[in-house]
């Protein structure tokens, strides 16, 4: 059996991490390792023809928050979890406004 590689991560200063959050982190970075060499390579070959065709491409991971109150729907990304929570206050909000005829 190969040889496990871990690595180590810098947190963001301030951070106090309790047990709890040190074993969400963990948690999370093994469930991306996992998803990431568990996926397949497809993408890798979408990002090269985009590339070859002239496209400067970008990507990253994000938070996605959703809200539903009867038929009316919100969902909404972020780079971090309060902005898009920001957004999604900002879109429901924006439910809850009368409307000009």
């Amino acid at each position: 059996m190969a040889a496990a590689h871990t690595i180590e991560v810098p947190l963001p200063e301030g951070m106090s991490p309790s047990g709890l959050d040190l074993e969400l982190i963990k948690a999370t970075f093994q469930a991306i390792a996992s998803l990431r060499c568990e996926c397949g390579r497809d993408w890798e070959h979408v990002l090269h023809q985009l590339e070859s065709e002239g496209w400067k491409v970008k990507w990253n991971l994000t938070w996605i928050a959703e809200a539903k109150r009867g038929e009316h729907y919100e969902r909404v990304s972020g780079i971090t979890l309060d902005e898009a929570f920001a957004e999604l206050r900002e879109n429901t909000h924006m439910a809850t406004v009368p409307v000009c005829p």
